[in-house]
């Protein structure tokens, strides 16, 4: 029985795209090291029948909740209930987003030991612009700010689309993010996240961006010396709503691969009409021009690559990656300030 799990959250606009990247996460992670699981919120008994099915065929558990099961939130909030949700087998989970794609093994973090109570996560691009003077970076430098973190936290701010973590500490830091969030909501465009920065970063180990690629960093020119094995979709347009720069056709393609062999499933795969996949296009190309600009040719491609180089020394150090028992009970104290 396994004991660490890769898994997702969803409702049922997102259902058909998690099941697409759940499918590449069984391809790229072997059976002995984890299951892959999806829990879905609030969806029909039609389309649990479905992918009920569909997620057998594919050795993939299958689970259907109700709202009530994550305190009426919405799905996006449900990776702060995982500890509750996930069956009791799993020590261990790598919570991915479902607007991802799989492009590589993930055997490598999830041999990672995780000290109790800690989780690894990947810094979210806002933290490599904070520094900057241009508008963009003066509006990133505010918001994180304004939320009370020190320069020092506001540099190790993650994104909570691909979380690693050891299941019994998630457990509190899931519950305190809540009940901040459900008592104090947070006006900012990432509420979610932002609360489980300001409960969790003090328990966050840092992880490479090969594990967490913001898909726009194909335009940054660091995808060949970062080798991203969880491809983040953090924006639309999405994959799956058809091919738009900075991905090619075969990233999209995908999404039909699984219509065709799991054809059930195909009404659930949400693509655009013409006149807004235009828009997209030509957006997406002024958009590949300035990021190329902005962050390719300047200091934040160069602050990507000295994260990604640091990373690489410690781990050098450390040696190769291989769960030891005594290095995943040991417990490290917190740096700063969470309230449990």
């Amino acid at each position: 029985m396994t004991k660490s799990c890769v898994c997702y959250t969803t409702d049922m606009s997102y259902l058909f795209p998690s099941f697409v990247s759940a499918l590449q996460a069984r391809r790229f992670t072997r059976r002995d090291l984890a299951d892959i699981v999806i829990i879905a919120f609030g969806i029909d008994t039609v389309a649990e029948a479905i992918f009920a099915e569909a997620c057998a065929r594919a050795d993939i558990v299958f689970m259907s909740r109700s709202e009530a099961d994550i305190r009426g939130a919405p799905a996006m909030l449900a990776r702060l209930f995982l500890s509750e949700l996930l069956p009791q087998q799993y020590d261990y989970f790598l919570y991915v987003d479902g607007d991802t794609q799989i492009r590589g093994p993930l055997d490598d973090l999830l041999l990672k030991p995780v000290p109790y109570g800690m989780f690894y996560g990947a810094p979210d691009p806002m933290t490599f612009a904070r520094d900057d003077t241009d508008r963009q970076s003066r509006t990133i430098a505010a918001h994180l700010a304004s939320l009370g973190l020190s320069s020092a936290d506001a540099c190790r701010y993650f994104n909570s689309g691909v979380i690693y973590a050891e299941r019994w500490g998630w457990a509190r830091i899931g519950a305190e993010a809540w009940r901040i969030f459900s008592s104090q909501p947070v006006a900012s465009r990432f509420p979610d996240q932002d609360v489980l920065n300001l409960v969790g970063l003090p328990y966050c180990l840092s992880m490479s961006l090969s594990w967490n690629f913001p898909v726009f960093m194909n335009n940054v020119r660091v995808s060949s010396m970062i080798s991203p094995r969880i491809v983040h979709y953090m924006a639309r347009p999405k994959p799956w709503e058809g091919t738009f720069p900075p991905w090619n056709a075969e990233t999209s393609a995908v999404y039909g691969e699984v219509a065709r062999d799991f054809p059930q499933t195909a009404r659930y795969w949400r693509r655009l009409k013409r006149a807004t996949w235009l828009r997209h296009h030509l957006h997406q190309r002024y958009k590949r021009v300035h990021a190329l600009v902005t962050w390719g040719l300047g200091a934040k491609r160069q602050r990507i690559l000295a994260y990604e180089s640091g990373l690489k020394r410690d781990e050098a150090v450390q040696g190769p990656p291989g769960r030891d028992v005594g290095a995943v009970q040991s417990v490290l104290r917190p740096s700063v300030g969470a309230s449990f």
